[in-house]
């Protein structure tokens, strides 16, 4: 039995856990012994009630299954049980297009996003890894400290606070550690980058009899960034994408038909590349673009003519003098160094009365290389000395970009460019991770104890952008003259402080104020350096390090939890017919801070309106709540030793929550299990959880924005909406605009702001769950359980643009909460103002069933008269059956199941041979087929795609690892993972000229490590 200091754990006998939904049994092996399955605590819940199983499903994950899976980094493994497959480890983060969130590691319970699911760790909170939120990194919590993980669906938020809508994650680490365990690990890639070191160190000491123990741990892990360039199906030039058939359009392509292309929309080519931008620029020389040309774009920037490829839509064509598609890639893994210290102990202050406590910190730093800079349309006056004469006596013909009757307010010409030369854009990140426990705990009698803890967390982050370009020098550099005086080559600046470059035509305008301001004034004119943007090559290394510079932001989050709670049973006072009632009651208050600041350039540049740098502009956000709280929970016995009743016990947790800035939560769950016989377990809960809006979403600071409006009341508009919209469009205007004619002539963009809302109240989150556990007399070691679960989110949180909170104000019936987002001119009643803000309105709905099976066999057992070993069998799978969200209430509920993340049908298989001083460990990581592309598209049009990929290819990897164990405490490893080198399915890694979005990353099914070997030692003294 475990020991009363586990007061947030119920104890359960090694047969009672293994029916635990998905919980996979913590072996030991003994020399010369038979493999017997120790006990295992499940958490779920704060009370102490001997042979309690939670009636809500609990997966566990052993430290065992962690070594055996040579990953040492724990989301790489729990990314692969069904639970949490749409977690994001380092891989998928770096493809994210915040790249700000490189290098964390964050787990999604369900499907239903990482800030929903509430990460603790030894049931207390832990300080978050993201600037405004909870979500925690788990880059921040040593492999070789943790002693266990359990997953809990549903029903957490009453138990442990806000969050877990979704469910809870919870590191169980080591405690009491008596001994020193050393661990040292290299792995590398069969095909070459994502090489990584891994070194842990744990040690423990108990002293005056047990009454003390101190553990200090150290761990350090280094791994390789993986470049394109170290795969074939990713390197440049080689890499296949989808783009739309080239047969489709007969007026940019004459001659090309289908014989040559196929009969899809959709074919898979090479060479993609963008339509209007070149390494060494495109040039716009006609005043009015040529029809004959895909872009109008008449010279490459050395002044050779431009030469349009295969139109395959959108801004892409095949070949040409376009910059290709294939150059515009991150790193595929991001290097991450990481290294955590951590010191515990126990310190037993008087008889049953003991003192402990915990401190870890955490450094992570990751690299990551990114895209570089860009520009459409700049506009470079006519006297650039460095333009090719060719360009220039274009542009001065008649009908020419610099001619007489040009439309531009200054004579010259427009590039649209991708700056290579300039070098990429990197990024540099570093969080620090510092988190602190202090307590107190012990008995308060032999059926009641107590526990006291302090909880602090700090989180800071650096965030670098190395060759971040300084747009007013870039622009004042790109402004080249030629000196009177001298006859040399220079910034127009420095013949004239004053000179206002133009800036890009398409984007950033450099306001005369902000020049004057900040160069004249500041003196940062002096030292230009003149570049030539024409061709490749012409900027010269003192150039770009006079327009390059590193700019940081820095974010810092701190948490703080004061937690107190009784836990016991009744048995002292009274006891029910079936048994002692077991409770909990307990108090929290917890108090989140979060401030994120932009780099200085960023500050300058909203300061003065318009972005400074490449990064835009930036603004402070700073946040923070404080949250009061009581709990409760009761488990009851109901029944016991009746026919069909051995035991029926009931559950009941509440939480009580007072925030500062949403009010007052409820959140409620009631469980029950019924054992029928020893054999059959019938187990069931309803929950009601609840998730309090994040720092981000509350108190992101409003920023300037622009967009272009459709208004929904226009007259050609008002009648393609809901039954809503006419009536709602006439209340707002004054008159029916189906009546009397309303077209909104605004042409220019709407200004209007983003920010937080404060005004978001709770999500809240339903979870239901009924299950059958199976343990069978005739196969002693044979445990299996089936658990339904459903997931109903309301109120959820969500962002909408501009567009959709006009059209939602309309659609919907009024009172609405889009309404007071945006504003009308009198007078006009045109759209003059808007606010993007967060909104209560979405929902989400996923359901599905969860399959375990466990089988400890000894072939011993059934007559087998050699001893052959003990083998381990393992079991876990989902078969999802629904994944809804509804952007929303009322709108019609679009379906994410199937999809990549949240396929069908998943499952893990493990099965494990212990013989004496060998161990051999099979895995196999498996999930169905995934779509592509919707099942609409497919029935409106079966010619879109080629035959065979309409869906990705299921996962199918494969792990083995062998370890031998000598001296009776040394033990040599070595596996494969992934060992058939399933890869990336063709053109997953991007697709070019096929929607919106000219090119997107991803990898499906797999990532692009491929095979990957390691090898290892471990010892314990």
């Amino acid at each position: 039995m475990p020991t009363r200091t586990n007061l947030l754990a119920t104890t359960l006998l090694s047969s009672a856990a293994a029916l635990t939904a998905l919980a996979l049994p913590q072996m030991a092996v003994a020399q010369d012994e038979a493999v017997a399955v120790e006990e295992l605590v499940v958490t779920g819940s704060r009370i102490r009630l001997q042979d309690f199983v939670s009636p809500n499903p609990v997966s566990t994950l052993t430290g065992e299954a962690i070594e055996r899976s040579g990953v040492t980094n724990v989301t790489d493994l729990m990314e692969s049980y069904p639970a949490l497959v749409g977690s994001t480890d380092t891989q998928a983060l770096s493809n994210a297009a915040d790249r700000g969130s490189v290098g964390l590691n964050l787990l999604n319970l369900r499907n239903l996003g990482t800030k929903r699911t509430l990460v603790l760790v030894d049931g207390r909170r832990h300080v978050a890894g993201q600037a405004g939120s909870a979500a925690v990194d788990t880059n921040a919590i040593p492999v070789a400290l943790i002693d266990r993980v359990e997953v809990l669906t549903g029903g957490a938020s009453a138990i442990y606070g806000a969050d877990g809508v979704s469910g809870v994650v919870n590191f169980i680490t080591k405690r009491n550690f008596d001994g020193l365990d050393v661990r040292a690990q290299y792995g590398w890639s069969d095909l070459g980058g994502g090489g990584e070191s891994f070194v842990s160190a744990l040690g423990g000491r108990n002293f005056m009899d047990g009454r003390a123990n101190l553990t200090v741990g150290l761990e350090y892990s280094n791994r390789d960034a993986l470049d394109p360039r170290d795969r074939d199906f990713s390197r440049a030039g080689s890499r296949e994408t989808l783009v739309n058939n080239p047969a489709d359009y007969p007026n940019q392509n004459p001659g090309v038909d289908r014989g040559a292309w196929g009969d899809t929309d959709l074919v898979f080519a090479r060479d993609a590349r963008y339509i209007d931008t070149g390494l060494g620029g495109g040039v716009y020389t006609r005043a009015d673009f040529d029809p004959n040309t895909l872009s109008g774009v008449s010279f490459q920037g050395d002044g050779a003519p431009w030469r349009d490829g295969l139109y395959t839509g959108g801004f892409t064509m095949l070949g040409g003098s376009g910059t290709p598609i294939d150059l515009f890639q991150t790193e595929l893994i991001p290097g991450l160094e990481r290294w955590t210290g951590y010191v515990g102990g126990m310190f037993e202050i008087a008889p049953n009365h003991r003192m402990f406590a915990d401190f870890k910190y955490n450094n992570a730093k990751t690299s990551f290389k990114s895209q570089p800079t860009f520009d459409y349309g700049i506009l470079v006056p006519i006297d650039n000395p460095y333009m090719p004469d060719s360009i220039r006596a274009d542009a001065l013909a008649p009908g020419g970009t610099a001619a007489a009757d040009t439309r531009l307010d200054t004579p010259g010409v427009l590039v649209a460019r991708d700056n290579f030369d300039l070098g990429n854009v990197r990024r540099e990140i570093e969080r620090e991770t510092f988190r602190g426990v202090i307590g107190f705990e012990g008995d308060l009698s032999p059926s009641v104890a107590y526990n006291v803890s302090y909880t602090y967390g700090q989180t800071k982050e650096s965030n670098t952008e190395l060759n971040n370009r300084n747009n007013l020098r870039w622009f004042a550099a790109i402004d080249a003259v030629r000196d009177p005086s001298s006859g040399n080559i220079v910034c127009r600046s420095t013949l004239d402080p004053s000179a206002i470059p133009d800036g890009d035509l398409f984007g950033t305008t450099v306001d005369p104020d902000a020049w004057n301001s900040v160069y004249v004034g500041g003196g940062q004119a002096a030292g230009c350096v003149p570049i030539n943007i024409f061709g490749e090559g012409g900027i010269s290394p003192e150039a770009a390090a006079w327009i390059n510079d590193a700019a940081t932001s820095n974010a810092k989050i701190e948490q703080e939890v004061f937690s107190a709670y009784i836990t016991g049973d009744s048995s002292q006072a009274f006891s029910l017919p079936a048994g002692p009632v077991g409770f909990v009651l307990g108090t929290e208050y917890r108090k989140e801070k979060s401030s994120d600041t932009p780099s200085d350039d960023e500050l300058l540049g909203a300061q003065l309106g318009y972005n400074v740098t490449w990064l835009g502009q930036g603004a402070v956000e700073s946040g923070e709540f404080e949250v009061h709280e009581l709990f409760g929970e009761l488990a009851v016995p109901i029944l016991r030793d009746l026919p069909l009743v051995e035991s029926l016990d009931l559950n009941l947790a509440y939480r009580f929550s007072d925030y500062s800035t949403i009010g007052t939560t409820d959140t409620w769950n009631i469980g029950a299990q019924w054992r029928v016989t020893q054999d059959l377990m019938i187990r069931g809960s309803r929950a009601r959880a609840v998730r309090a809006p994040n720092i981000t979403e509350l108190f992101l600071p409003q920023s300037q924005t622009f967009r272009t409006i459709t208004d929904p009341c226009d007259t050609r508009n008002v009648q393609s909406g809901t039954e809503f919209r006419v009536a709602n469009c006439t209340a707002a205007l004054g008159f029916n605009p189906v009546d009397v004619e309303f077209i909104n002539t605004t042409s220019s963009s709407v200004e209007g702001v983003i920010g937080g809302n404060r005004d978001l109240g709770a999500e809240t989150g339903d979870t239901q769950t009924l299950g059958l556990v199976f343990t069978p007399r005739f196969a002693p070691g044979l445990s299996m359980s089936l658990d339904y679960y459903r997931i109903t989110l309301t109120d959820a949180v969500n962002l909408f643009t501009a567009n959709a909170i006009i059209e939602s104000c309309y659609d919907l019936e009024q009172p609405n909460d889009f309404c007071g987002l945006f504003t009308r001119a009198p007078g006009s009643q045109f759209v003059d103002s808007f606010q993007e803000y967060s909104v209560n309105v979405s929902s989400y709905e996923t359901a599905g069933f969860d399959f375990s099976m466990q089988y400890l066999l000894n072939p011993v057992d059934f007559g087998v008269v050699r001893d052959i070993g003990t083998f381990q069998f393992n079991l876990v799978a989902n078969r999802l059956t629904k994944l809804d969200f509804v952007e929303i209430e009322g709108a019609q509920a679009s379906s994410e199941l199937g999809f990549a993340g949240a396929p069908k049908w998943q499952a893990n298989f493990d099965v494990t041979w212990m013989w004496n001083d060998l161990m051999v460990n099979y895995g196999f990581n498996w999930f169905d087929e995934t779509k592509r592309f919707t099942d609409e598209r497919r029935a409106s049009n079966p010619n879109y795609v080629p035959d065979g990929y309409w869906y990705w290819s299921p996962r199918e990897t494969h792990d083995i690892q062998v370890q031998y164990t000598f001296q009776d405490r040394y033990q040599a490893y070595a596996g494969v993972n992934n060992f058939t080198n399933q890869l990336p399915d063709r053109g997953s890694t991007g697709t070019a000229g096929t929607g919106a979005a000219p090119f997107t990353e991803g990898a499906s099914p797999v990532g692009p490590l491929g095979r990957y070997f390691y090898v290892g030692m471990k010892s314990s003294f």
